[in-house]
């Protein structure tokens, strides 16, 4: 049986499941609730925010409020049990409570807002802001963390360099804003055609790199051949004339770095551009 790897263990520990959370969460709620019980009339709403915080940020913002109303649930539960205060009982302490409620549900949400502003923060950071895509310095990170586990797991590894021929043209006939739509095009049909596994990027202006972990050349050269059709069909249905070059390489063994991996792929393709074909180059390594 495979046993885990320290990674993976490290970040199901960062990254824990809504399930996780929830039953963690329901735990501290009833030891809270003890809490409330033993201490009588002693506020505790700090320490509230703990299960609170934890579900709007790994579960949702509906998720935080939820447990908003079950904190809710347990001060009231908590005051109901306890004899030793009369002044649980007043509608001044539940107006409390109330309010103590409302406090909770407020920070659920701006702890669930946070949440979305650094998804979004780290989603600009590291996609092209054109076509979706990774940008050069986001797929460099992840595609070293892939060769790195490939390595391990001794696995062959290709990529493929998309160059787009006769873009420029395309910019001075019909304009920019038909050029970032071509680009739009050929980034959705890239993403459309690939597998989930893959990894895509924008490098620059009309160019475009595809990493296939776990894919050796009998498997690699089928999905490119399908790749360069789909891009020519898209660009024939537009109207568009465009051309693409693609150069691949797969990797059986000794893996290079990232970077030799990626400048590899882009002679191919840069030599094969210059020969003004309009095709696949591809070589195993």
């Amino acid at each position: 049986m495979p046993t885990r790897s320290t990674s993976a263990i490290f970040s199901s520990l960062l990254q824990p499941s809504p399930i996780t959370i929830s039953i963690v969460n329901i735990v501290l709620l009833v030891i809270l609730g003890w809490l409330d019980y033993i201490t009588g009339d002693y506020s505790l709403i700090i320490f509230y925010l703990i299960p609170v915080s934890l579900a709007a940020w790994h579960v949702s913002r509906g998720g935080g409020a939820f447990f908003c109303l079950l904190a809710f649930i347990t001060r009231l539960t908590a005051d109901g049990a306890g004899t030793s205060f009369s002044f649980s009982y007043s509608p001044l302490h539940y107006w409390n409570v109330f309010v103590e409620f409302v406090f909770l549900l407020i920070m659920s949400f701006l702890v669930a807002a946070l949440k979305r502003h650094l998804h979004a923060e780290r989603s600009l950071a590291s996609s092209d802001p054109l076509t979706g895509l990774l940008n050069r310095h986001a797929f460099f990170e992840s595609a070293a963390h892939e060769l790195h586990r490939s390595r391990q797991s001794r696995q062959p590894v290709s990529i493929a360099c998309i160059d787009l021929n006769n873009f420029k043209e395309i910019n001075n006939r019909f304009g920019h804003k038909t050029g970032d739509g071509l680009l739009v095009e050929v980034a959705g049909t890239i993403r459309a055609t690939t597998r989930g596994s893959d990894l895509h990027a924008r490098f620059g202006s009309d160019e475009f790199v595809v990493l296939m972990p776990d894919t050796d050349s009998t498997t690699a050269l089928p999905l490119i051949e399908t790749l360069h059709h789909q891009l020519q069909q898209a660009m024939a249905h537009k109207d568009w004339p465009v051309g693409f070059t693609i150069g691949a390489v797969t990797s059986l063994h000794d893996l290079p770095t990232i970077g030799e991996f990626v400048h590899r792929a882009e002679e191919l393709a840069r030599t094969a551009k210059g020969r003004e074909t309009d095709g696949i180059a591809h070589v195993v390594v």
